[in-house]
């Protein structure tokens, strides 16, 4: 609905203009230290990286792609995550960690496929290949921001690659924002970028480094293939769909990647 009210790129800007200034101020105050010198470098490609680059590529993918496409191509984020882990060291795959990552992206599958979104490989190749590459740039983000989890904690690195990412943001999309008139921005669009910013950027970014401080990069990728499942769940009551048999077995599949990968 907000891309009915913003274009993307319009959107991106007004929502990661709000989101940098408020993980700046959450790191200023409760971030432990300021990142040494030595780091800036890998901090700034990280942030262009996982944030920049990744949410061009995201938002252009998504509008040569179907939904359906999308989704399934995203849930495989979960296997490069871990094989990037792997090879480089910082946590062991187990077998019973590369079953539970299997089941939960087969049970993924399974919910999208059996919700009836439209899938279609061939005409939508290069969103298909964008939305690959975002996927695979997310998981790079995610590993290669481990270290300075780490060394500095959750806070203080989500907020300096994110807050560093939305300045090429805003800009690439300013000249659209002083295009529109925003006086007329009814409160629908406002309270979409409020949203947005707040919940889909500050706080999940927060939650989801605070998983990889504590729990490692792969076992945080898997609750992500948990994402279809809460949609399922808040669906059925607010919009009376009722889940297919494909689902329920879905979701009971990606449970199970979670429980395998945890124990």
């Amino acid at each position: 609905a907000a891309f009915a009210i913003f274009t993307p790129f319009e959107f991106n800007a007004l929502r990661f203009a709000i989101a940098g200034v408020l993980v700046a101020l959450v790191a200023r105050r409760y971030g432990r230290v300021r990142p040494a010198r030595a780091d800036w470098p890998r901090l700034a490609l990280l942030a262009l990286l996982g944030i920049t680059i990744y949410q061009v590529a995201f938002i252009e993918g998504l509008s040569l792609t179907k939904a359906g496409n999308a989704s399934l191509i995203m849930g495989t984020g979960t296997i490069y995550t871990a094989l990037f882990s792997h090879l480089r060291g910082h946590e062991r795959v187990r077998g019973r960690d590369a079953a539970g990552i299997l089941m939960s992206t087969f049970g993924l599958v399974s919910v999208v496929l059996g919700s009836g979104a439209e899938v279609g490989f061939g005409a939508g190749l290069r969103g298909d290949l964008l939305m690959l590459f975002a996927t695979i740039c997310w998981s790079v983000y995610t590993v290669g921001n481990k270290p300075l989890v780490d060394r500095y904690g959750s806070i203080a690195a989500t907020a300096w690659t994110v807050a560093i990412g939305a300045v090429p943001l805003v800009l690439l999309g300013a000249p659209e924002v002083l295009r529109h008139d925003l006086r007329a921005v009814p409160p629908g669009g406002w309270g979409a970028i409020a949203y947005s910013s707040l919940g889909a950027l500050v706080i999940a970014f927060f939650i989801w480094y605070r998983g990889v401080e504590k729990i490692g990069s792969t076992r945080t990728a898997v609750y992500s293939n948990f994402q279809p499942v809460i949609v399922l769940l808040i669906a059925w009551p607010l919009l009376h769909e009722t889940p297919t048999l494909w689902q329920i077995a879905g979701a009971g599949g990606i449970f199970s990647g979670i429980y395998l990968t945890r124990t």
